[in-house]
Parts: C-alpha cells; structure tokens; sequence
C-alpha cells in the first residue's frame, strides 16, 4: 500500500462519508427553507450542544444569521432523492422559488409556521435547537453552536431514549452526488 500526498482544497474529503443531515430555517419574513448539510456534529452532552457550519454564500446562512433557531432531520437512505433536489446548488435541480423545492422535494414535511424551519416526518428523528454561539472562523463557512431544544424519534427506528431498534440507514455523502449508508450493524464486547 502507497499514501501519497493529496490536494490540499480537497482534504475534507478524507472526513467522508458524513450523515446528510436536513437543516430547516425561516427568513426573517416567515419563509422556510430546508437545506441537506452534512457539516455538523454532537461536542457536548450536557448540556446537548451541537454545530453546524453552512456556507456563507447560501440562503440558509442568511437566515440563521437573522435567526436564533433552526431545525434539523435525519433522513433514511430511501429518502435521497428527495434530500438530492433539497440540495439545489449542488444537484442542478432548478425552482422558481422556495416553496416549490419543498413540495417537489417529494419528502413528506412538516411546514408548522412555529416551529424554527420544516422539518421530516418520516426519517429517523428530527430535533429543534437554539443557537448559543456564532464564533467567526474567518472561513467561507458560518458556524453555529446549537443547544437542542427538543428531540423527536420516529418509533419505526428508535425507543423513546434513542436507542435503535433494528439497522439504521440514514443517508450518508462521499462527495458531490455519491452516498451510502452503513452496512449491517454489530457489536463488540465491553472490557472487564
């Protein structure tokens, strides 16, 4: 086996696969938006904080910069298609405007105006959560530190603590318009 060095502007793409998680927000007008993300991840447990960085030159960023909440999905690998025509900028699929993305997204959504952005009905869970932090990265990315303000499991996946009750499939990125999803799950025994 042989390493060689890499493109720098692409070692991200050593990090792959990552969940595509779905973001939902509101402008400061009312109107939602849903958007797939895969930049994000769990740094605190208590309390439940997580983070998120989304490009800057997108909509989304706009509105959590207008915003102190967001919502975020977890959506099943039988959902790509409709989390690949969310993803417009990158998957060249073109709307007239938002609310025609979420309805052709043909992903069943929930679009209650009180909560922070759509949600997915039907993944594996979605949850709520209200951003404590902006720290400038001076990167072509915002960040945002999230503390979860409520969590809903979809029975078909998970108990009511979270704990999986059959393989899990969430829809996971490689690059560009290649995903996965982990193969079976297994377990290995705790130590003495």
């Amino acid at each position: 086996m042989t390493n060689r060095a890499g493109s720098l502007p692409r070692a991200h793409r050593l990090l792959a696969p990552r969940i595509a998680y779905l973001i939902g927000t509101r402008s400061p007008d009312g109107e939602a938006n849903l958007i797939p993300v895969s930049n994000l991840t769990s740094i605190s447990t208590d309390p439940q904080l997580i983070v998120i960085a989304v490009y800057r030159a997108w909509k989304t960023y706009d509105n959590l910069q207008a915003s102190d909440t967001f919502t975020l999905s977890v959506p099943t690998v039988e959902q790509q298609d409709g989390v690949w025509r969310l993803g417009a900028r990158y998957s060249r699929y073109d709307f007239p405007d938002r609310t025609t993305k979420l309805t052709e997204s043909g992903l069943t959504l929930d679009l209650n105006p009180d909560l922070p952005g759509p949600v997915l009905t039907d993944g594996i869970g979605w949850l709520s959560c209200h951003i404590t932090s902006r720290p400038d990265i001076d990167g072509d990315h915002g960040v945002y530190i999230g503390q979860i303000t409520h969590v809903e499991f979809n029975d078909d996946y998970l108990t009511q603590d979270g704990t999986p009750t059959s393989d899990l499939h969430p829809l996971m990125q490689i690059t560009g318009n290649r995903f996965t999803t982990p193969g079976p799950a297994f377990t290995i025994p705790y130590g003495q």
